[in-house]
């Protein structure tokens, strides 16, 4: 196995990551459910580190490395509210499952009476 390098900048030491480590953190990033930087910050590892490794890895593959895809769960029954749609006076009224049905009433009856004479 390949000895580990270690340097330092600015005071701090940091090793390199060898071609395996870097396949393992990526593949470990792939199944994460967070961000580059929150993975990043809770490994102790910087996201350049990764951007760069994502970039060899692939380009050395000749290819794009393969996205990584979250499982979503979807509502069993789809929320979708029933709706009617009111024509008064030109004007187009469209209300909601759910909505107040009295405030509806009185947004209907002022419009019949703006169009009324005086």
């Amino acid at each position: 196995m390949k000895s580990k390098t270690k340097a330092s900048i600015g005071g701090q030491f940091w090793s390199q990551w060898s071609e395996a480590e870097a396949r393992a953190h990526l593949e470990e990033f792939s199944r994460a459910a967070e961000s580059a930087a929150g993975f990043a910050r809770r490994r102790g590892i910087s996201t350049r580190r990764l951007a760069y490794w994502k970039k060899r890895l692939a380009s050395a593959t000749g290819g794009e490395t393969k996205p990584a895809f979250l499982a979503v769960t979807m509502p069993a029954t789809p929320s979708v509210l029933a709706e009617i749609e009111i024509r008064v006076a030109g004007v187009v009224v469209i209300a909601h499952e759910g909505c107040d049905v009295d405030q509806v009433a009185r947004v209907v009856e002022a419009l019949g009476r703006r169009t009324r004479p005086c």
